[in-house]
């Protein structure tokens, strides 16, 4: 058999692949057939031509498989019309804050108790941080998993337990998902502020920021000690959580619910929870017990309960039921402080960590009140600028 005419055949089949088979492909081929020839010269051209073709119809199989498969081009997402200008709250270097979003924000509280001066500071709070986020995403900060990851175990470690956590999740933004969100948002600008301390006097965006250093010479802790003396002499103050309900006549239907609620502690439900949604007064349910001496009490409570309360309550217990006046009540003692007094050596540590942390807040406010001054900001007077 004539291998030039072989080779013709062989090609002439290949141009009906679609692909083409590789070069090593074509050569196996070749070789095969070839090999076949020579073992079966005597059966004549018909033979041979019969075997490429079974060689061939294989590679055709090949193409076949090889084939990618045809991609659709994926649908566009149907377009959203652009917000009416009354659902417009805001525009930050043309980013818009919609109303919905500040009315979500605001969710939790009455509609009754919602003032136009309440929106507009929700308005202005949602502006701010889309302007850190905004100098964020300009320096490429990024939070990381891990780093969120952190920020929920200080969370945790924080509330007690991750079981704690979730349910105070779900209680103020509803799902988990969003409160990792919000602190992923929270984690973002707690370091684009990082960034400016660090940077403002070496990048040149932030050239014409200057920031009060945070060092505070000893002569300033000094006469801070000596202007706020009383801080620092013995002092006595605990903080407790309770839940508590009124009654005018008999008290036993006031002390089954409580009774309920403390079941309900026992199966797991988070204290400050429960204090929240059965307490019905104000001051159990707005959480004012917390860093008061047993003079801020007079008044408020009987001298039973305050004497039960710092002579005898531990720090982590839950009280049983008590009665003051016409309430009962659950108390839980969140923390007690028991402070002997402190010369200027022993107080100065704690004098210079506050000041300084005053320092870094007004650091946080210039760095705030700059970035508003090279934004362009909708309204104009949003933040009370003209």
């Amino acid at each position: 058999m004539n291998d030039d005419l072989l080779d013709r055949d062989l090609h002439r089949s290949y141009a009906a692949l679609e692909p083409p088979p590789t070069g090593d492909l074509e050569r196996r081929i070749l070789d095969a057939v070839r090999s076949h020839s020579s073992a079966r010269a005597r059966s004549g051209r018909k033979l041979a031509l019969l075997a490429a073709s079974l060689v061939i119809a294989v590679a055709v199989g090949w193409a076949v498989r090889s084939t990618p498969p045809k991609i659709e081009p994926s649908k566009s997402p149907p377009k959203q019309d652009p917000p009416r200008p009354e659902e417009i709250a805001a525009r930050v270097n043309g980013e818009v804050i919609l109303w919905k979003d500040i009315n979500d924000r605001l969710k939790d509280i009455k509609p009754s108790d919602i003032t136009q001066e309440l929106r507009d500071s929700a308005r202005r709070e949602q502006a701010e941080k889309v302007l850190i986020r905004q100098f964020a995403v300009r320096k490429g900060l990024t939070v990381t998993d891990a780093e969120l990851e952190e920020a929920v175990q200080v969370d945790v470690r924080t509330h007690g337990s991750l079981e704690a956590v979730e349910r105070i999740a779900r209680f103020r933004y509803g799902t988990m998902a969003r409160y990792r969100e919000v602190r992923r948002e929270e984690y973002l600008i707690h370091k684009a502020f990082n960034f400016a301390l660090r940077s403002w006097g070496t990048d040149p965006e932030l050239a014409d920021l200057k920031l009060r250093p945070v060092a505070v010479p000893e002569a300033d802790l000094r006469k801070y000690y000596e202007s706020h003396s009383e801080q620092f002499k013995a002092f006595e103050r605990v903080s407790f959580i309770r839940i508590a309900v009124s009654f005018s006549g008999d008290p036993d239907h006031a002390r089954a619910l409580l009774e309920s609620v403390r079941r309900k502690h026992e199966k797991g439900a988070e204290f400050s929870m429960l204090a929240y949604y059965y307490s019905d007064v104000a001051r159990a349910k707005n959480f004012r017990d917390m860093g008061i001496s047993r003079k801020d009490l007079e008044g408020f409570y009987t001298p039973e309960t305050i004497h039960y309360l710092f002579d005898e309550l531990k720090e982590g217990d839950i009280s049983p039921i008590v009665q003051d006046g016409k309430t009962l009540n659950l108390f839980k003692m969140e923390q007690k402080i028991n402070q002997k007094a402190e010369s200027f050596e022993e107080a100065q540590g704690k004098i210079r960590s506050m000041m300084e942390n005053q320092i870094r807040e007004e650091q946080r406010k210039q760095i705030r009140d700059w970035l508003r001054s090279q934004a362009k900001i909708e309204p104009a007077d949003l933040f009370g600028e003209k």
